[in-house]
């Protein structure tokens, strides 16, 4: 399939997921504009992917600053939101602080950009949103980021009816080894990664590739809407 001609917006473009993305739009022929807080890591990243790449720095969960930076990107053709900012903590353990930035990448990010993004985006366009495994299969330290997840998926559903003729769909990753887990210590998170494999039908982890390329497919098929795409190698299975 080819994006020349078109741009796509990516939210958490910097890195992981966002940024695997960007690279496969780039060598598919369009544009990417990638954002997040970070504009030296934005900025790396668009100086190596080349022109057809550009930096958009804000705060998701800054409503008036979203608002702005849909307004100087202007007209384009898919949104995209990988952006996640995680803790995994038993709800008891979960401070004020963690909750709030949880809940700006994964309800008040994607709320202000769906927003914002709605006056200036392609009729025959999309929106698609990251959400995640732990939905379908909570675990001990996942409360929030489940309910977060599930709740994203509710709004998408009903933000197809209202966007209409945009389509929007939701992603939902199984356990992708990206800069997600650099918290952990580099033996913990080899440790993790290969018991996580070992537990799926496919045998391995996911891979930043194999979610961009998730979202190529729901963006560029114009009969997918309000659609949840699982790509957690048998993850609710398992």
């Amino acid at each position: 399939m080819s994006y020349h001609g078109k741009k796509v917006v990516i939210l958490g473009g910097g890195s992981g997921m966002g940024l695997s993305l960007a690279e496969k739009i780039v060598a598919l022929g369009g544009q990417a504009v990638i954002c997040g807080r970070n504009t030296a890591k934005l900025q790396a990243a668009a100086d190596r992917l080349g022109a057809a790449v550009s930096v958009s720095t804000f705060d998701l969960g800054e409503e008036q600053a979203v608002k702005a930076a849909f307004d100087r990107i202007g007209a384009f053709d898919h949104l995209v939101s990988t952006a996640a900012q995680l803790t995994f903590a038993p709800a008891v353990e979960l401070t004020t602080e963690q909750v709030q930035s949880m809940l700006v990448s994964k309800f008040w990010g994607p709320f202000y950009a769906s927003k914002y993004a709605a006056p200036h985006i392609a009729k025959n366009g999309s929106i698609t949103f990251f959400s995640g495994l732990a939905a379908y299969r909570p675990a001990p330290g996942a409360s929030v980021v489940a309910s977060l997840n599930a709740g994203l998926e509710g709004f998408a559903m009903t933000l197809a009816l209202e966007l209409k003729p945009v389509r929007v769909n939701v992603v939902s990753p199984g356990v992708v080894d990206t800069p997600t887990w650099d918290f952990l210590s580099d033996a913990d998170r080899k440790g993790l990664l290969d018991s996580v494999a070992a537990s799926l039908p496919v045998g391995r982890v996911g891979q930043a590739a194999d979610l961009a390329d998730a979202a190529l497919a729901v963006m560029g098929n114009g009969f997918i809407s309000a659609t949840v795409l699982h790509v957690d190698g048998g993850g609710r299975v398992a």
